[in-house]
């Protein structure tokens, strides 16, 4: 008779021994599977599939908790009668419970594991329901299914004592859970909610990305449009001011008198330019800012065709190197530079002289950009320093324009020198 007690008692314990073993071995292969995924549904698919192989699992909940809402979230469904999750975007957030109600909210406040022994009585009294039905869906009322659950366990997901949400399994038998799978079962659950936290972090980084592509893809269409109506609009003003440049030059051929054919040429410079800058901004260059050395060289032929200047008799050199000017600058920059070198083709090598035009530009130390515009000719200023024409009235108003000053020097054929 003892025999046969001891035989059935290291039967026993061969059989606790395995069942712990089996534990043991899902709880290791669960946790490497964990440490994998990114994956909220996979994680809780995986963790479904886990428990089964310990308990006679037929529900599994998994919801959220949001501390500073209070409210609660269920964001995993899955059933024995479904090899899939099941949507559970039809359950609204349900707030928390008033204390003494609701067995979720209680898990909550007790921030501890609770098994429910007599489910179905506990039912009774809550407020919002959802049933399983025999397809796998949810319904608000109980439409008859294979099984009746009888218990069930709320366990927490707690990261750092902190509840993120909880787990509810639920069972049709009766004893199913108890303080020695509970143990198993918090442990495979604690797994779970470092995972968890993991994915959700993955997840909010995914969210952050895709906002932040279709942000940039946004600002992208918005530049893209403004570019378009910043070019069609320089397109058009360009087109204009050459149309301008074409009147000019066609009236001019009707003008006997020299000094009006001079007046009508010296518009048609003022036309051009501006029209060049439009091409410079949107001729594949910067939209923002212009390179005054690579304008200059586009200006200067135009102003010798325009006042029939044989380039052999002024010559032109530009000491002008790696200076950018904003737009509002640069238009205002390229006005004064026509104005002077116009003055000097015109006026400083009268009855075909010979010379030389210089044009210097740099940025000081300072941050203030130097210009000059020399010429070796008999001048253009007169005796008392005041300017002779409209050019350089013109020339004045756009220094102040500028915020800068300007010096003239006349020693050697004049020198116009400009800080701004």
């Amino acid at each position: 008779m003892q025999n046969i007690r001891e035989r059935e008692s290291l039967q026993n314990l061969i059989e606790v021994l395995n069942h712990r073993n089996k534990e043991l071995k899902l709880l290791y292969e669960t946790s490497r599977f964990f440490s994998t995924t990114l994956d909220i549904n996979e994680l809780y698919n995986k963790l479904f599939d886990v428990l089964c192989n310990i308990v006679d699992l037929q529900d599994m909940f998994v919801a959220r908790f949001d501390e500073s809402q209070r409210k609660i979230k269920y964001i995993f469904l899955r059933s024995v009668l479904e090899d899939k999750h099941i949507d559970v975007s039809v359950i609204p957030e349900i707030p928390l419970a008033p204390e003494g109600k609701g067995i979720l909210s209680e898990a909550i406040r007790r921030n501890d594991t609770i098994i429910v022994k007599d489910y179905q009585k506990r039912l009774e009294h809550s407020k919002v329901k959802y049933h399983i039905t025999n397809t796998g869906t949810l319904a608000e009322e109980d439409m008859g299914k294979e099984y009746v659950i009888e218990t069930a366990m709320i366990v927490p997901i707690k990261l750092n004592d902190k509840i993120l949400g909880f787990i509810t399994l639920m069972s049709k038998n009766k004893n199913e859970f108890d303080e020695r799978n509970r143990a198993w079962i918090e442990t495979m659950v604690n797994q779970a909610a470092i995972a968890n936290k993991n994915a959700i972090l993955y997840s909010e980084v995914l969210t952050d990305a895709k906002e932040n592509d279709k942000l940039a893809e946004s600002l992208t269409k918005v530049s893209k449009e403004r570019e378009l109506l910043a070019y069609e609009a320089s397109s058009r003003v360009k087109e204009n001011m050459k149309i301008i440049s074409s009147l000019l030059q066609f009236q001019s051929d009707y003008v006997k008198d020299p000094v009006y054919n001079e007046y009508f040429k010296i518009a048609r410079s003022r036309a051009q330019v501006l029209a060049m800058i439009q091409d410079k901004l949107y001729g594949g260059g910067s939209i923002t800012d212009i390179e005054i050395e690579s304008f200059l060289h586009t200006l200067i032929p135009h102003l010798y065709e325009t006042f029939d200047i044989n380039l052999n008799r002024i010559s032109t050199y530009i000491n002008v190197k790696h200076v950018y000017l904003p737009v509002d600058k640069a238009i205002t920059c390229s006005m004064i530079i026509n104005e002077l070198l116009s003055n000097s083709l015109l006026h400083s090598f009268p009855n075909k002289k010979k010379g030389n035009i210089t044009i210097d530009m740099h940025e000081e130390k300072d941050g203030k950009y130097y210009l000059s515009v020399r010429d070796n000719g008999m001048g253009v200023i007169s005796p008392k320093g005041r300017p002779h024409s409209f050019s350089m009235v013109l020339v004045g108003m756009f220094v102040k324009n500028l915020g800068g000053t300007f010096d003239i020097d006349r020693k050697t054929g004049t020198k116009v020198v400009i800080k701004f």
